[in-house]
């Protein structure tokens, strides 16, 4: 049985190792049979790295901090974990990649998520 230190670690390294398999994916460099399947998508979909960076960002989050003292802070979570699934699956759903997300996007998932 794991400690909970030991715990974190293994998430930690886990999520450093999904970060360089994303960016070998853009690279174009996939890793195994799932990877090659998102660099499909990504080679036919205007996708952008950040939205996925992002996302293991707020995977961080949840191994330090279960509770946000303001607003912000937990609109940043939100973002973090489900306004990044919006950005990454609006190009492949055919959304203009000029919709700037200001006027609704992510703001959506985040707001269903606070509501």
């Amino acid at each position: 049985m794991l400690s909970i230190i030991d715990a974190v670690n293994v998430i930690t390294q886990a999520l450093d190792r999904w970060e360089e398999r994303l960016e070998a994916l853009f690279d174009g460099r996939p890793y195994d049979v799932l990877d090659a399947a998102l660099t499909d998508t990504i080679n036919k979909f205007p996708l952008d790295i950040q939205p996925f960076r992002d996302m293991i960002e707020g995977m961080r989050m949840d191994m330090y901090k279960s509770r946000y003292q303001t607003f912000d802070e937990l609109y940043e979570y939100c973002y973090r974990v489900a306004g990044t699934v919006g950005l990454m699956t609006m190009p492949v759903m055919g959304i203009d990649p000029t919709f700037k997300v200001g006027t609704g996007g992510s703001g959506i998932c985040v707001g269903s998520l606070v509501a």
